[in-house]
Order: structure tokens, then sequence, then C-alpha cells
């Protein structure tokens, strides 16, 4: 069948993760490796590229409907052009040119938070909900909207940035160089900053337990592991990232009013603490939205992103081919 195929390609801060994926989500073939920050953004479309022709390997080029890329970026989509990039060097640079003109199929670029807010939408836990927003914790915090059943990318397709609600203005810095915002709270790196600051303290010094006794060994993951097992230090530092996304929910919730707010990324997935502390706080404090709204926990873990940029792709292929 033409088409029968997409490649989705999910480009994060730490890793990059390819799949080859059928109409209906199934992933037939992966590949993933960590991300090459150090080789500049050459160097990440050198990794993209590798992995499209590993996992293509074999398949007719008809059978490609297309490649879709999430990129930890803001994406202008009209133009397919990158606008600007926190945690990778990719802002300015034309990551879709780059890429077609190595490959033989059409490739379309988005956000990674609207990717992976379409992959729960078409195959997981968000499936046949209309109005929801998806919130991805993990090197940086990123996002989706949907309304009416269809992503909400605003003028320019730059709509979604969760990550970058402010909660305090007076709040530590963040990435993109503001201050407050809640990436400043609930990215792996703030867990790892104010992990460390404890673990200074007699009450944290059990994290540093955690982390086999060296202080330099604290990561977010070694927290999250200790918030889980009920470890106390670990327990109110990710009890404080939950609280933090809830507050930025909460304002979500009185703007939006959607169905549900779906909780992905690696530390959204790993720490069921967190979304059960950011859910207490829409409960507590939202307006009337507060009797609609359902907090999941994503359902497709890692695969949510490359899912849904494949089926990015598919979008672009069937409307390019006048398919419904």
């Amino acid at each position: 069948m033409r088409g029968a195929y997409a490649i989705g390609i999910d480009v994060g801060g730490t890793r990059i993760a390819a799949g080859l994926v059928e109409r209906k989500g199934r992933i037939v073939r992966e590949s993933k490796i960590l991300t090459p920050k150090t080789a500049g953004p050459f160097g990440i479309v050198d990794a993209i590229v590798g992995m499209v022709e590993e996992i293509t390997a074999g398949v007719h080029a008809a059978e490609i409907a297309g490649v879709g890329i999430g990129l930890p970026a803001q994406v202008d989509f009209t133009r397919q052009s990158v606008e600007y990039s926190t945690n990778l060097p990719l802002g300015g640079v034309d990551v879709r040119g780059l890429v077609m003109s190595r490959l033989k199929y059409p490739v379309t670029i988005d956000n990674d938070g609207h990717t992976a807010a379409l992959g729960e939408s078409r195959f997981g836990v968000a499936k046949g909900v209309k109005d929801f927003v998806m919130v991805t914790l993990g090197t940086g915090v990123g996002g989706g909207v949907f309304i009416g059943g269809r992503i909400m990318r605003g003028s320019r397709g730059f709509g979604g940035e969760v990550g970058h609600i402010v909660i305090d203005v007076d709040g530590p810095p963040c990435p993109c160089g503001g201050r407050g915002h809640l990436e400043s709270y609930a990215a792996r790196p703030a867990i790892i900053r104010d992990a460390r600051r404890a673990a200074a303290t007699y009450q944290g010094s059990s994290i540093t337990r955690l982390a086999g006794g060296d202080e330099d060994a604290i990561t977010a993951e070694v927290v999250i592991d200790g918030a889980n097992s009920g470890d106390e230090a670990a327990v109110e530092i990710m009890g404080h990232v939950g609280d933090m996304l809830g507050e930025a929910l909460v304002g979500i919730v009185n703007i939006l009013n959607p169905q549900a707010i779906v909780v992905g990324g690696g530390i959204g997935e790993s720490c069921p603490l967190v979304s059960e502390r950011a859910a207490a706080r829409v409960a507590a404090e939202a307006l009337a939205g507060r009797r609609d709204v359902k907090v999941l926990m994503a359902e497709l873990g890692n695969d949510a992103g490359v899912a849904g940029a494949a089926a990015l792709a598919f979008e672009d292929h069937d409307s390019r081919e006048g398919l419904h």
C-alpha cells in the first residue's frame, strides 16, 4: 500500500527516538540514541538522517508517507522553520530543509509537545477526547493544547508553551532567559538543583545516600526513585514539582475548561506523586471547570512523540493526496 508507513522522529534534549510507524500507530521498527548536543545542529541532523536510513532499510520508498519530526523548539508551522530552541542549538536552523535534502521523503516539523499530544490523541489516553492539554516533563517542560479535536498552534505555531507559564516573577531563572517559569521548577535540571541543595542539609542527606554517597551523582532519576520508595526528602522535592505544575494547571483550567490534562514525559510518567499533587491543586483552587477536568497519566510513554510525529507525516501526506 502506498503510504502504509510514516517515520516519526522525537528529538529531545537527552535522546532522539525514531520509529517506522503503521497507520494504526504500531511502531514496527525503532531506534534510539543520545542526543549529540556537542556536535551542533549539523550533528543532530546527521543523527536524524542516519536513524531514518536505519529503520527504513529494505522498505520501498512508495510505502513511506513521509517523515514527521518533533523538535524541542518553537516552530513556525506555516513556514516550517525553527524560530527558537532553549535546550538545543537549533534556533534559526533549517532542520526540515537539511533533512529533506538528504532523504527521498517529504518532511514535516512541529514542536515536540504538539507531537506528543497528537500521539496521545490518536493512539493513547486522550483518544476520543476533543478538549485536553498535555504537559510533558523532561529535560524541559513542553505541552500541547487540543481544542475541538485539533491542535491549537496559534497564529504561527508557537502556542502551547505550557512550560513557560510564569509561576513566580521572582522565581529561579529559566533556560529561556525568563524567571519563575514552570520549567524553572519542574524540569530535570530544576529537580537536580533542588535535590543537591537539599542534600547539603541534615534532613536531605538521605538523597546523597540514594546516590551512592556522591552528591555529584544525584540525578532526577535518583530523586524520583527515592520519592517512589517513600524517602521523605525526595517526596518533598517531587511533591513541590507537583504543586508547581498544579499552579500552572489551575490557570489553564480556568482559561480553557478542558476535559482532561494529560501528564507525560519521562518525569511525569515515572513519578505518580507529581500528577497526584497537581490534581489536588486543581481541585482546590480552580474555578467551576475543575468539576469537568480529569488529570491523566500519559499512556504511550516515550512512544508518544514518535507516534505523534508519524501521525503528523500521515496527515501531511493525505492532505497532499486529497485523502480523508
